[in-house]
């Protein structure tokens, strides 16, 4: 029992300067520290460096050399490192990364748009929470650490849902993970990188298509790859970069085209969150979302015609949930190929993926 116990605790520790909280980091497994210690001298253009121990206190800690030396010990790769970003370039570079909603326009929410108003509200509280439990480090993630995410995500979101309609507090738990698990593909992987793109729209026109863009994509599904599966970086972008040209161009192009505002962004997530129409979710479910969607429906409607926006407009929220629809389908494929090159991906969201609820 105690060798058990040391064993954890020794996988717990950093290995390369034995502080907790000890992660797969650059293909080694380290604190956040000497992570980011490894990535700025890979990044740093004064690579050629000797040891300065001697010079030091015996109580300082080693010197950058010995540190370094250290790091790729444990098998940490300075070909994981991505290269650093220009500055005033683009920071979201692929499907899944997320922006502060709460930063957007609206216009003036109507007084009889109760739950909208609420909804606004509170994603200024929910997009700063989000940002501080992911890290500045999250753009620089791959698909491992992505779907690391999922519970994080998901729980923050089933939260705000919620405190904007508190009765759904009273859904059975199968019922709530059904709804979660249909959720979460459309909306964290597919609507929230298409506000992304609309939101940053020139520097995505430049990105797309670009060097970065496919060092990108090398980056993101090669380094998720077990050991003895992977495949060259040219491979990677044959087999991958399709599904990334594809979503753009005929998913977040046509959502950037109806210019919609921070409020008819949260009218499509409630939408999406409290859709009943599946048949893993029971009938008091299904009543409860019918009920809350007629709400959500009312109060847009309100708040384009206080606007002044055409009877279209409403139409065009219903035909950006039909292309969600239809794209799930091709993200369902995506997923299949992820598994068919053996990626490492967190069972939360493999379940997620293959509907099995908890």
């Amino acid at each position: 029992m105690f060798a058990v116990s040391v064993f954890i605790i020794r996988r717990m520790l950093c290995l390369v300067c034995g502080a907790d909280g000890s992660e797969p980091h650059y293909g080694g497994s380290c604190c956040r520290a000497c992570a980011a210690f490894f990535r700025r001298y890979v990044h740093s253009t004064k690579q050629e460096i000797s040891c300065t121990c001697d010079q030091r206190l015996i109580s300082s800690h080693p010197c950058r050399y010995c540190r370094m030396l250290k790091c790729m010990k444990i098998g940490m790769c300075k070909t994981q490192v991505q290269p650093p970003r220009e500055k005033n370039k683009i920071l979201n570079t692929f499907p899944g990364t997320t922006i502060m909603i709460s930063k957007l326009s609206n216009s003036i929410i109507p007084k009889s748009c109760n739950n909208m108003y609420r909804a606004v509200a509170k994603w200024v509280d929910f997009d700063q929470r989000r940002k501080e439990l992911r890290g500045d480090d999250y753009f620089d993630y791959n698909l491992t650490q992505i779907t690391k995410m999922v519970n994080f995500n998901t729980n923050l979101l089933w939260k705000l849902g919620e405190s904007i309609f508190s009765d759904v507090s009273r859904l059975s738990k199968e019922d709530k993970n059904s709804m979660i698990s249909n959720f979460y593909i459309k909306w964290q992987l597919l609507m929230e990188p298409a506000i992304d793109y609309s939101a940053q729209y020139e520097q995505f026109k430049n990105y797309i298509g670009s060097n970065a863009y496919y060092q990108k994509c090398a980056y993101f599904y090669g380094s998720s790859m077990q050991k003895g599966n992977k495949i060259s970086d040219v491979e990677t972008v044959k087999v991958f970069s399709p599904f990334w040209d594809y979503y753009y161009a005929d998913f977040a192009e046509p959502v950037y085209k109806m210019n919609y505002d921070k409020v008819e962004y949260m009218a499509i997530f409630l939408l999406l969150l409290f859709d009943g129409a599946y048949s893993d979710i029971s009938d008091d479910g299904v009543n409860l979302c019918t009920n809350i969607r007629k709400v959500i429906l009312r109060e847009l409607n309100s708040y384009q015609s206080n606007n002044n926006c055409s009877e279209v407009r409403l139409a065009d929220i219903m035909e950006t949930l039909r292309l969600l629809d239809k794209h799930e389908e091709k993200l369902h494929y995506q997923f299949w190929m992820c598994g068919s090159h053996k990626m490492i991906m967190d069972e939360n969201y493999v379940q997620i993926y293959l509907g099995i609820k908890h």
